[in-house]
C-alpha cells in the first residue's frame, strides 16, 4: 500500500515538473537593401591643344641703299630667328641665319628670302630700285615699309606702315590704293600676299615690298 502511494505521488511531482518552454518568435530578418546606385564620376574632356604656330621668324631683310644707278652696289642684310633653311632669291642659295651681302643687279630687283622649320615655311621680300642715272634730291626714296606682325592666322590682320620722302605720288597695291607719304593701314588678306608700295615723281620712282604670311 505503502509502495504504490509512493509511486502515485512520485507520478504527480513529475507530472507537475514537465514545462514546456516555448522559445520567442525569431525575429525578422531585415530585407537586404540594395546597394544605392553608384554616379560614374564626371569625366572632363581633355583641353583640346593650340595648334603650334613656332614659324620662323625673319627680324631684319633689307637692302641698303634701295636706290642705285645701274654699276653701283649696295648690301642686303637679313637676320632670321627659328629656322634651318635658309634661301634668298635671286643669286643666294642655301645660306646661314644672319649675314649681309653686297649686290649690284642690272635692273630693278625683289629679293625673296624663305625661311623653313618643321612647322612650315614663310616669305619676305624687299626690292632694289636700279636707274640708269644718279638720283637727286627730288627723287622719291622708301626709307621704310614694313607689315607688323609679318605672320597671321587666318582671318587675322596685319599692319602695313610706310615712310617715304621726296614722292609726289605713294601707293600700294593689292587693292590698298593711293595713300600718303607716310602713315600705316591694316591689311587681312586670305592667303600670303605680297605688297609693293611705289612712290614716284617726275624724277624717278622707286619700289619697295613686304609678305605678310598666312598660315
Amino acid at each position: 500500500m505503502k509502495k504504490a502511494l509512493i509511486a502515485v505521488l512520485l507520478v504527480m511531482v513529475l507530472a507537475s515538473g514537465c514545462v514546456t518552454i516555448v522559445a520567442p518568435p525569431a525575429a525578422p530578418v531585415p530585407a537586404e537593401t540594395p546597394p544605392a546606385a553608384s554616379t560614374p564620376p564626371a569625366v572632363t574632356p581633355a583641353p583640346v591643344p593650340e595648334p603650334s604656330f613656332n614659324l620662323p621668324e625673319v627680324a631684319v631683310f633689307n637692302v641698303v641703299p634701295a636706290n642705285i644707278v645701274a654699276g653701283n652696289f649696295a648690301t642686303l642684310t637679313w637676320d632670321v630667328r627659328n629656322s634651318y633653311d635658309v634661301e634668298i632669291e635671286p643669286g643666294l642659295s642655301i645660306i646661314r641665319p644672319q649675314g649681309s651681302q653686297p649686290v649690284n643687279p642690272p635692273f630693278t630687283t625683289t629679293y625673296k628670302l624663305t625661311a623653313t622649320n618643321a612647322q612650315g615655311s614663310i616669305l619676305a621680300t624687299t626690292t632694289l630700285t636700279v636707274s640708269g642715272v644718279p638720283p637727286t634730291i627730288d627723287t622719291p626714296v622708301v626709307k621704310t615699309f614694313t607689315a607688323n606682325p609679318t605672320v597671321i592666322r587666318s582671318g587675322g590682320s596685319s599692319i602695313l606702315g610706310w615712310q617715304t620722302v621726296g614722292g609726289s605720288s605713294v601707293s600700294i597695291d593689292k587693292g590698298v590704293g593711293i595713300v600718303s607719304g607716310e602713315g600705316s593701314t591694316q591689311v587681312s588678306p586670305a592667303a600670303t600676299t605680297t605688297y609693293m608700295l611705289t612712290v614716284s615723281s617726275p624724277d624717278g620712282a622707286q619700289f619697295q615690298t613686304v609678305t605678310v604670311n598666312v598660315r
